[in-house]
């Protein structure tokens, strides 16, 4: 079956991202619905990216019967997924270098519209080498704009302009998901704003919708993402230095420093604080249902898949007031924006949101009303015209 409106004739749209499911975070899960989606919606669609670890199993109760999840039928897996080919790779900081992914790109069909996810270094450059010489056409999905940190930040700073406002700049389109994202885009890469497309990230509203909450006692705490600098965990352990028997706290995720935060609830003596490692499908959905308010304390986002996940649970809100979070989070409404590190007024905000069970319902009830215009279905129509323009 072939949709109406795809974008042509003989062409097929092939996902660039440097991970994609198992691994866990927000590009990949993103690059995930797209591509399993516009499967499903009758489009010819081939994933790109490297080779991962297997996730662990996972026993959780699936979200409508109480049960392990079943696995996909064969059926069921070849109806609903894009065809994935994985590369091998290495790491160099933090960065997957495939170089079986530059010759794959080249050998695409000319037809081939290459969707690419950007978030670091390597796959924006294969894809654009794959530009010059074979003409493919690419949208470029800008993620996130990484900012320099540690001692090879230097090199962030020379590939930015170098590197990366050429290939934003000779992209069909490019895709943010704020528009403060697309002011800083133009500005700052001297991208063409005609061609600098607002589309916010999605969210499965059949799989994450909640009943109505009602507050635990203690009331649950729930973070979820990589333990990484730019997620500044240690910020919501500081907050709850001195009250943390009041809260339950999970951390969902693992990372590169998780044996430091560890280190770090042991020297602030913090209490009821669990690390539950990765979660994802049925076993991540019970995380939130299970939750009372879901906490980011980002040093920096695009737009956090995880927050839209939080609003069509009906979680209230705790986060950061920085770009992407701002965007899907109305303080006083379903939840509350601090300044980032401000130990001090997350801790406030935490009692806040807590503190009264009608005003929390509240906050709740406008997390699940807000979530809707967030739905998946609504995402991909916007990329099927997206693609559409471009032929």
């Amino acid at each position: 079956m072939t949709l109406v409106n795809s974008p042509g004739p003989g062409i097929s749209v092939v996902h660039v991202a440097p991970h994609y499911p198992p691994s866990l975070g927000g590009l990949e899960r993103v690059a995930e619905s797209l591509a399993t989606g516009q499967s499903r919606d009758g489009l010819d669609v081939e994933v790109l990216t490297s080779r991962a670890a297997q996730p662990r199993a996972s026993t959780a109760p699936g979200p409508a019967t109480g049960r392990p999840a079943r696995p996909p039928t064969a059926d069921e897996t070849a109806q609903a997924s894009p065809r994935i080919r994985r590369f091998w790779s290495w790491t160099v900081a933090h960065t997957p270098v495939m170089p079986g992914l530059a010759v794959a790109l080249l050998r695409l069909p000319r037809r081939s519209l290459i969707h690419l996810h950007v978030a670091q270094a390597f796959v924006p450059e294969a894809v654009f080498v794959a530009h010059l010489l074979r003409r493919h056409r690419y949208v470029a999905q800008l993620h996130l704009d990484v900012a320099p940190s540690g001692r090879a930040g230097f090199l962030l700073r020379i590939w930015k302009p170098a590197v990366l406002g050429p290939v934003l700049r000779r992209a069909a389109m490019v895709v943010v998901f704020t528009e403060e994202q697309r002011e800083t885009t133009a500005t700052r890469y001297r991208v063409d704003r005609p061609r600098i497309a607002l589309i916010p990230n999605g969210v499965d509203m059949t799989r994450f919708t909640s009943a109505e909450r009602t507050l635990h006692s203690p009331p649950r705490l729930l973070f979820v993402g990589r333990l990484s600098p730019q997620k500044n965990v240690p910020l919501l352990l500081r907050a709850l230095a001195g009250m943390s028997a009041d809260f339950e706290t999970t951390l969902v995720g693992d990372g590169e420093l998780e044996d430091e935060l560890k280190q770090a609830v042991a020297d602030l003596g913090l209490r009821n604080v669990s690390f539950h490692g990765r979660a994802d499908g049925a076993e991540l959905v019970e995380l939130y249902r299970s939750a009372d308010v879901f906490v980011l304390p980002s040093e920096r986002e695009g737009m956090p898949l995880v927050l839209l996940e939080a609003l069509a649970m009906g979680l209230p809100i705790v986060a950061t007031d920085v770009p992407g979070n701002r965007d899907v989070v109305v303080d006083g409404q379903n939840g509350v924006l601090v300044p980032p590190e401000d130990a001090h007024r997350l801790r406030e905000a935490l009692l806040e949101v807590t503190r009264d069970p009608c005003q929390y319902k509240l906050l709740s009830a406008r997390s699940r009303q807000l979530a809707s215009k967030y739905s998946w279905d609504a995402i991909r129509e916007q990329f099927i015209k997206l693609y559409h323009g471009m032929y």
